[in-house]
């Protein structure tokens, strides 16, 4: 029989101690694949946002309407002149005309525009209506012919909106007095 030795008779030295190594528990690394899809992405991204920009840019160019004479743009507001009081103009044989003038407008018309030439519109107004003599304005037929005189001068005055004059008809509003 062989004699087991005791714990207390090793003669065998204990083993000296290694450092222990740090054993953290850390995340893998992410792919480094991920940082060019995510770069492709964005840039994918932002060239349909452009793309869209553009064609809702060029679809607002393509689609919108262009009149032609034959497809005149349709009716919009009513624009009256000289909001304050009545045009009141001496005609050629020394008589007085006192009326109110309306323009109708149509959808593209540029009120903006029409505002910043009411001054140029009047002064049409009052040379036609000045130009003409009360017997001429007493016929409804004069009073067409002179609505139309000034149709045509403030439609070359302002010009065409897409194709289309801004404004299709004068109006004589409210009285028309000759005195």
């Amino acid at each position: 029989m062989t004699a087991v030795p005791s714990p207390a008779s090793d003669t065998r030295q204990p083993s000296p101690r290694l450092p222990r190594q740090a054993t953290t528990t850390s995340l893998p690394a992410p792919p480094l694949a991920t940082k060019p899809k995510k770069k492709k992405l964005k840039i994918i991204v932002g060239v349909i946002v452009l793309l869209a920009l553009v064609a809702f840019k060029e679809k607002g160019m393509f689609l919108k309407p262009h009149y032609t004479p034959g497809h005149p743009a349709p009716n919009g507001v009513m624009y009256p002149l000289a909001n304050t009081t009545p045009f009141t103009v001496t005609t050629v044989n020394d008589q007085l005309v006192q009326t109110d003038v309306a323009l109708q407008l149509t959808t593209v018309a540029n009120t903006k525009e029409l505002t910043d030439d009411e001054p140029a519109i009047e002064s049409d107004v009052i040379s036609v209506l000045g130009s003409l003599t009360s017997t001429e304005l007493l016929l409804p037929s004069g009073r067409a012919a002179a609505a139309q005189e000034i149709l045509v001068d403030v439609q070359k005055l302002l010009g065409p909106v897409d194709g289309s004059p801004q404004v299709t008809k004068v109006y004589f509003t409210g009285s028309f007095v000759i005195q």
